[in-house]
C-alpha cells in the first residue's frame, strides 16, 4: 500500500520501512507464515529510471542470503532471484557509468560450500535493469575489475609469503632447527575438514607430515581462483587458472578436488572438459556426481548468470499460510 514512486516525499530511499515491515511484505510474498526468518540487507534504489523505485532485499534462512529485487507494477509484484548469491548480505549499489544509471554488484558464488574449514571463492557479477528485465552486464564495465585485481596480486603475495614462511618454521622444526638447504614446497593438509557442498563428510586421508590449517591454504586458494576468474573476464587469458585447478584435481584433498571441478567448469575450454571427465570417475562419489553434472551442463554450451522472473498479482497476496 506505500507509495514507491520517485517523486513521493519523503520516498522510500530516504525513509525505508523497518526491517520488520520488510520481513512481514516478505513473508506475504512467499505466502509462508514466518518466511524468510530473517531481512539480511533491504534498500529502494531507482534501479529502473521508470519513475517507480526498486527493493534490492536479501532473505536469510539461517543458512544463507538469497537475493531479490521486488518491482511494483499496476497489477503486482515482479519479483527477480539472484539465484548464485547466497552467502553475502547484499549487494553494492553504484553508477558504474556516471550516467545516473545505476548498477548491482553482486557477489556471486565461483565456488561451492565444503565446510567452515575450506574458503569459497567469489566474484562481483554486474546486473543492471535491461528494458525487459535484470541481466549480467559484466563484460560493459572491465575497468571496475582493474582493481580488484590489482588487490587480489597484492592478497596471494602476502599468502604465498606467509605459507613460506610456516614452510620454512616447520622444516626447521623437523631439522633440529636448522631448515634445510632445499626445502620442499609447501603441502597442503590431505585430511578434509568439515562437511561438503551436500552436506556430506568428505572421504579422510592420512595427513601429510607438513601441513597448515585447512583455512589459511585454502584462503589462498580463493584468492587464486578469482584472480583468474577475474583475468577470464577481462579477457586477457580464456584458460587462466588451469595450472592451479590442475593441481587441485590432482589432490588426495577431496575438499581440492570439489573446488577443481568447480573452476574447471567455469573454465570450460577443452582441457578443462578433459579434466572433469577424469573427475567424473573419482572414487568420492559426490564429487564424480558433481563433475558429471558439470559435464551435461557443458555440452549445453556455456551458461550465463541468469536472473529467475516471478509475477506476483495483488489478489494472490493472501494471508500467509502457515
Amino acid at each position: 500500500s506505500m507509495d514507491w514512486s520517485v517523486k513521493a516525499a519523503p520516498n522510500l530511499t530516504a525513509n525505508s520501512p523497518p526491517a520488520d515491515v520488510i520481513k512481514a511484505f516478505m513473508s506475504r510474498l512467499d505466502g509462508v507464515s514466518g518466511y524468510p526468518p530473517s531481512i539480511c540487507y533491504a534498500r529502494f534504489a531507482d534501479l529502473e529510471h521508470s519513475g517507480s523505485l526498486s527493493l534490492v532485499v536479501s532473505e536469510g534462512d539461517g543458512r544463507a542470503c538469497h537475493l531479490f529485487v521486488i518491482d511494483k507494477t499496476a497489477k503486482g509484484f515482479e519479483r527477480y532471484a539472484f539465484d548464485l548469491s547466497l552467502g553475502v548480505d547484499g549487494p553494492e549499489i553504484k553508477d558504474l557509468g556516471g550516467n545516473g544509471k545505476l548498477e548491482l554488484l553482486v557477489p556471486t558464488d565461483l565456488t561451492g560450500y565444503y565446510g567452515a574449514g575450506y574458503c569459497d571463492a567469489r566474484w562481483p557479477v554486474i546486473y543492471a535493469w535491461t528494458g525487459h528485465g535484470y541481466g549480467d552486464v559484466s563484460s560493459h564495465y572491465k575497468s571496475y575489475y582493474e582493481e580488484p585485481l590489482a588487490a587480489l596480486k597484492k592478497d596471494i603475495a602476502t599468502s604465498e609469503t606467509g605459507s613460506a614462511g610456516a614452510q620454512q618454521s616447520a622444516a626447521g622444526t623437523m631439522n633440529g632447527g636448522k631448515a634445510p638447504a632445499n626445502s620442499a614446497p609447501f603441502i597442503p593438509p590431505a585430511t578434509a575438514k568439515g562437511l561438503g557442498v551436500f552436506g556430506v563428510a568428505p572421504e579422510k586421508h592420512p595427513a601429510q607430515t607438513r601441513n597448515a590449517p585447512e583455512s589459511d591454504w585454502s584462503e589462498l586458494n580463493c584468492y587464486k581462483a578469482e584472480e583468474a576468474k577475474i583475468v577470464r573476464i577481462l579477457g586477457i587469458s580464456r584458460s587462466a587458472g588451469m595450472t592451479d585447478a590442475i593441481r587441485w584435481a590432482d589432490s588426495d584433498n577431496a575438499n581440492d578436488r570439489m573446488f577443481a571441478a568447480d573452476i574447471l567448469a567455469d573454465i570450460g575450454t577443452p582441457q578443462a572438459i578433459e579434466y572433469l571427465k577424469t573427475l567424473s570417475n573419482d572414487s568420492y562419489s559426490v564429487l564424480a556426481d558433481e563433475a558429471k553434472d558439470y559435464l551435461k551442463q557443458a555440452a549445453k554450451g556455456p551458461s550465463a548468470h541468469t536472473v529467475t522472473e516471478e509475477t506476483i498479482p495483488f489478489s494472490s497476496l493472501a494471508p500467509p499460510q502457515k
